[in-house]
């Protein structure tokens, strides 16, 4: 799943393993399915034909299947066991899992690839869970090519939706209750000239931003406090 966690803790990583039997089956879900949109959105024109990715938290594979579907031969990796379990056996059930290959790492700080070897790099919604994510883009920066792309989503800061979620979740721990779990391991979020700025400090390039997800409609999304999520398409210098 795009949301697990890598180097936050075992207790991140094993919160998003109990995810793992129903994760790819929340893509059927409003919020889900806008991170499908926003990663078309972002790679649109792009010519992925023949390109060799890394997607960073790759989860069930939902995503990695996208860029197969495109073309892409994918690497996912993640952190908790039975997510890359799962992500296998479906790619083994899709036409595209000659394209792709799947594999557990302890950490995106420390990829299992090559310098300069990925055309590009997928990385939706981890670096909230981690504990340094500037030493993740700078591992990014060191295992893309010049002139590859890295596609990147964190939460907005700006969002009143993440807000309403932070409150709740607050709340909910006050009282002893489980509200929005997942925000019990989330504790970064940017705003977008934050981000870009992170970015700028690895020799990225933005090309594309975006604010999406949530159960809003899309050009609700769209705007600087509707979307809980940022996502980038930058490339490297």
């Amino acid at each position: 799943m795009n949301v697990t966690s890598f180097g936050a803790g075992l207790d991140a990583v094993r919160y998003h393993d109990r995810l793992a039997s129903d994760w790819d089956e929340r893509y059927q879900q409003v919020s889900f399915r806008a991170r499908l949109v926003a990663l078309a959105e972002c790679l649109d024109g792009v010519d992925l034909g023949g390109t060799e990715w890394l997607d960073a938290g790759c989860g069930t594979g939902t995503l990695s299947r996208w860029l197969a579907e495109h073309g892409c031969a994918v690497l996912g990796v993640d952190a908790a066991p039975k997510m890359i379990n799962s992500a296998a056996m479906l790619a083994n059930s899709e036409y595209s899992s000659r394209l792709l290959r799947f594999q557990h790492v302890e950490t995106i700080a420390q990829l299992p690839l090559d310098s300069h070897s990925a055309n590009g790099i997928l990385c939706s919604s981890v670096l909230e869970y981690v504990p340094d994510p500037e030493a993740c883009l700078a591992e990014f920066a060191r295992v893309l090519r010049p002139g590859g792309i890295l596609v990147v989503s964190v939460p907005s800061s700006h969002s009143v939706i993440r807000r309403a979620q932070i409150a709740c979740n607050r709340v909910g721990q006050l009282l002893g209750k489980d509200w929005v779990a997942y925000l019990s391991y989330s504790k970064n979020q940017y705003s977008h000239l934050e981000f870009e700025s992170m970015l700028a400090r690895h020799r990225f390039c933005l090309d594309r931003a975006l604010s999406f997800g949530g159960p809003l409609p899309r050009w609700m999304q769209r705007t600087r406090t509707g979307g809980p999520l940022l996502m980038f398409s930058a490339r490297k210098l």
